[in-house]
């Protein structure tokens, strides 16, 4: 039974009620989690921003695991182990060519088939979709600078997911378009909201829409 946490962003000011149903996922009083970045972060800047995150929840082992320049095979295998796994936001282009490259995609989807949590935030939430198409759609899409041919992501979902949504109309009625044209189903949600997946059941938490 699959658990996945989708989010739009981290906010510190978060929905009270969507982190304790994170929280609510873990079966361990102290549990672990391995960060992913989009792309390596040499001075852990997104990284801390997001250990002072799990902090404020009660969460104190979470490690970081590089894809990219600082990549250890060995080292990262052992991510594995953890709790939950958190995907970070970036280039959702750039963050799938690295699972990819690293052969990933198939260890992440066992990892989650036997029970462990996977937690996206923006790109990362987009990963667990069928496919990161919807990344490069829109005003404020993700530039495909390394050339991505193959946009299957996890699919871990059957939806697609549209973070950082501002509330307008306009917003949603290109989703909608969106929609229609790829015969597909997208959740908008605004930052501080997410959609947490728990079995079989989907829940919304914040400012989300469906949109199909």
């Amino acid at each position: 039974m699959s658990k996945l946490v989708l989010l739009s962003d981290l906010y510190f000011e978060s929905n009270h009620e969507l982190n304790q149903r994170i929280l609510s996922l873990f079966n361990s009083d102290q549990p672990s989690i391995g960060y992913v970045p989009s792309c390596s972060d040499p001075d852990r800047r997104y990284f801390e921003h997001t250990r002072r995150y799990y902090n404020q929840l009660g969460i104190e082992t979470i490690n970081y695991y590089d894809l990219d320049l600082e990549y250890e095979e060995n080292r990262f295998n052992t991510i594995f182990e953890t709790d939950a796994i958190h995907l970070s936001g970036g280039n959702t282009f750039y963050f799938l060519s690295l699972l990819q490259k690293r052969n990933a995609m198939g260890l992440l989807r066992s990892y989650v088939h036997k029970g462990g949590i996977l937690i996206g935030v923006s790109a990362g939430s987009i990963l667990t979709t069928p496919t990161i198409e919807i990344a490069g759609y829109g005003k404020d899409a993700d530039e495909n600078q390394v050339g991505l041919m193959d946009k299957q992501a996890l699919a871990l979902v059957d939806f697609e997911f549209a973070p950082h949504w501002d509330e307008s109309d306009e917003a949603l009625d290109s989703l909608r378009d969106y929609a229609l044209a790829n015969a597909t189903t997208v959740y908008a949600c605004k930052d501080g909201g997410g959609v947490v997946i728990d079995g079989e059941v989907t829940e919304l938490y914040g400012d989300v829409r469906l949109i199909n």
